[in-house]
């Protein structure tokens, strides 16, 4: 009963939340003294009548409740076009999003892989050279900026190594996309969510057995993914080694080496209470990933939605940057949920 008053609880504040954002966003670019309908033409295309008409067409010309009505309802609708490039923003959106998965997913495996074993042994190996190592990592990863450190890997692994790709992304097959619409037009649910998780390039590839996609999602989205595990994995070496050393010193932990158990039972009893608080980091670090890494996919050229939005604040893009406070909105959201859940399923202690 505890759980499902706490799903009800959690369920009554997700539109309301949803709609803050949304509001807060729009006020945002509401209220900075230009006009968006220019930036959107250009100063080439300043035509009167089209300026006129774009104006009357987004409700520039209403009040700004009327306005933001308006474009929560073409949003939710499926309706709102981008008016720079006259394609509705829930297809661009469709097209670059799994995109972006893709990099959360290679960022995330190589946070896991660098901070959770550094910190680990950075708490087995407390005070020592090892130790001494990983903190200065993890001050290096939080204390450079982003950019140098993307450049730096871009000159070695790309220009020097030629390991890489800067180029273009991968996509599916005609064939493979038809099977995937297939699947999903004759199974009503089940085929639904397999032809959204086959939109991801690299799971279509395996779905569709065509490894020459996945291969060159390995090739092209490795090295951002390095980067960014990089930038994240020395913070997340430093709250496994924190956490673990807490974990380590707790009456529990002493009263299980009173009581004779051995080194190794000790340090799964440590790691099990220990990673409680790890999991809220790191499914917070996944949604930060999964809604776009702006300065990551620009210097990379990859074309997902952090710089989908970017380029749509530059122009005041409303229509954009609805759409992309939206679907960020929705992810924290639900990946809240899913840490929290996910925290009482580690952690026994944890009730709702």
């Amino acid at each position: 009963m505890g759980l499902a008053s706490y799903l009800v609880r959690r369920l009554a504040t997700f539109l309301p939340s949803v709609l803050g954002a949304l509001l807060i966003t729009y006020l945002i670019a509401y209220v900075i003294p230009t006009d968006p309908v220019r930036a959107w033409v250009g100063e080439k295309l300043m035509d009167p009548s089209t300026l006129e008409r774009l104006r009357k067409e987004y409700k520039f010309d209403a009040p700004w409740y009327e306005q933001f009505a308006f474009l929560v309802e073409k949003l939710l609708t499926g309706t709102l076009v981008d008016p720079t490039r006259g394609i509705p923003v829930v297809q661009q959106v469709a097209q670059r999003f799994p995109i972006t998965v893709e990099l959360a997913i290679f960022g995330m495996l190589f946070t896991v892989a660098i901070g959770i074993p550094l910190g680990i042994l950075a708490a087995a190996k407390k005070d020592s050279f090892v130790d001494f190592f990983v903190r200065v990592f993890a001050l290096f990863g939080s204390s450079m900026p982003a950019f140098v450190l993307y450049y730096f890997l871009i000159l070695a692994f790309y220009v020097y190594v030629r390991a890489s790709l800067l180029a273009g992304v991968p996509s599916l097959s005609p064939a493979c996309a038809a099977s995937l619409d297939s699947v999903r037009n004759a199974v009503p649910l089940l085929g639904y969510v397999v032809w959204a998780v086959g939109q991801v390039p690299m799971f279509g590839g395996l779905m569709c057995g065509d490894l020459g996609v996945v291969s060159a999602t390995f090739v092209r989205m490795w090295l951002p993914g390095l980067a960014l595990g990089l930038l994240s994995g020395g913070f997340i070496a430093r709250i496994v080694r924190n956490s673990l050393l807490d974990a380590l010193s707790s009456d529990a932990i002493l009263f299980a080496r009173a009581r004779g158990l051995t080194s190794g039972r000790i340090w799964r009893h440590a790691l099990k209470n220990a990673f409680a608080p790890i999991v809220t980091i790191l499914g917070l670090n996944f949604a930060g990933l999964l809604t776009g890494a702006v300065i990551a996919e620009t210097v990379f050229n990859i074309p997902g939605m952090g710089l989908y939005m970017y380029q749509g604040i530059t122009r005041l893009n409303f229509p954009i940057i609805i759409a992309g406070t939206f679907i960020f909105s929705v992810i924290y959201i639900v990946m809240n949920l899913l840490v929290d859940l996910v925290y009482a399923l580690i952690d026994p202690r944890v009730r709702y």
